[in-house]
């Protein structure tokens, strides 16, 4: 079996700059679907198909930049399909009821959106 047209981004924000906000876990869990997504006797996506952003690299620009690559192989496959697994914490904003996920360079003293 073959995913040629399946992309993945895989997301564990194990180590924040903002220690209390850590997760080491959570990298695990990204590498766990990475093995069964590549598996090719389970879901044979293709190493070049999957990005990883774990600790220091799971960064707000790499993450957009990781969802920009997916909208770009879906604009060039009609018939492809993409997986976007995030494991870290996340922070509600009260009073409009947003849920935000965390990235690893939080400012913990601007959790507002940009």
């Amino acid at each position: 079996m073959s995913s040629f047209n399946a992309y993945t981004l895989l997301i564990g924000v194990g180590e924040s700059a903002y220690p209390n906000y850590s997760l080491p876990v959570t990298v695990k869990d990204m590498n766990a679907l990475k093995t069964v997504l590549c598996d090719s006797q389970l879901c044979g996506y293709e190493e070049q198909h999957v990005r990883l952003l774990h600790d220091q690299t799971a960064t707000k620009a790499n993450i957009l930049d990781g969802l920009d690559w997916l909208k770009d192989c879906t604009k060039q496959d009609s018939d492809a399909t993409v997986v976007v697994f995030y494991s870290g914490h996340g922070w509600l904003e009260k009073e409009s009821q947003r849920y935000y996920l965390i990235q690893h360079d939080i400012d913990i003293t601007d959790l507002e959106p940009v």
